[in-house]
């Protein structure tokens, strides 16, 4: 009866769909990009993980390479770049999940 009771009082877990906002910012905050550039000078960007949500890892890659574009060349310079650009792209994902759901 006791443990019922415990049961009850219990927060219901969230549903699946839900966006755990916090979480998408911590997996964004630890992700580090690479942009190289491939024979024909196209530049290619790998992510050291997925945030878990493809159109966000695509829109990272992509403040990625612009920083490279706009005169990033070292590593330090990339990460400083990107970092700045973060919390604007983890904003604008969680305005677009939202209109979405």
């Amino acid at each position: 009866m006791i443990l019922s009771l415990l049961l009850m009082l219990q927060p219901a877990p969230a549903p699946q769909d839900e966006l755990n906002i916090e979480v998408v910012g911590r997996r964004l905050a630890a992700i580090s990009a690479t942009v190289g550039q491939g024979a024909g000078g196209k530049l290619g960007c790998a992510l050291s993980a997925s945030s878990g949500y493809a159109k966000l890892d695509e829109q990272l890659c992509r403040a990625a390479t612009e920083c490279v574009r706009k005169g990033a060349r070292d590593s330090a310079a990339v990460k400083a770049c990107i970092d700045k650009r973060k919390p604007a792209l983890l904003a604008d994902f969680k305005q677009a999940w939202r209109k979405g759901q």
